[in-house]
């Protein structure tokens, strides 16, 4: 028997095995290792009274404490649901909308528009609007051919989790 199972007898005498390997999530850590630092990221939000606060306005009848809403912000990255690069045209004032969305909150939304080459032609952080789910970037540079250009996308809650979405122009 490998290292990776384990041996289930019953009562009738056969043995069934079943898998115990974890494979590694996101950032390299088991499933097991990323509830455990999420209840260390729990402990910390339960420790800190501002923090904890913010948290405990996002409770309801399944998440009945900060601590269980700290919890599950740290497991669930936050969701790109639409990035709308159709007013970019190069120009300065031009603008990308993304709409995006986190189980507590967006920290930040990030656009990175680069040269078919990887030299960055602009980067910074996107504005959230009054809906709290549109984040709206306006291009500060000028920018003379789109073509093969890469828009890079970067969304992140407070816990640190990130998500990226990319098009190439």
């Amino acid at each position: 028997m490998s290292d990776n199972t384990a041996s289930l007898p019953n009562q009738d005498g056969l043995v069934f095995r079943q898998n115990t390997h974890n494979p590694p999530l996101r950032n390299g850590l088991t499933p097991r290792q990323r509830v455990q630092q999420a209840a260390f990221y729990g402990h910390d939000v339960r420790n800190d009274p501002e923090r904890r606060a913010a948290y405990g306005q996002h409770t309801d009848e399944i998440l009945r404490s900060p601590y269980s809403v700290a919890v599950a912000d740290y497991l669930n990255a936050p969701n790109i649901t639409n990035v709308d690069f159709s007013n970019y045209h190069g120009r300065v004032g031009d603008d990308i909308l993304v709409q995006a969305s986190d189980d507590f909150a967006i920290h930040h939304v990030h656009v990175l528009i680069q040269n078919p080459d990887g030299s960055t032609v602009e980067e910074g952080n996107a504005v959230a609007e009054s809906d709290g789910t549109t984040f709206r970037y306006v291009a500060t540079a000028h920018n003379d051919s789109l073509a093969g250009d890469k828009i890079t996308v970067t969304t992140a809650d407070y816990p640190g989790n990130e998500t990226t979405k990319q098009e190439v122009l």
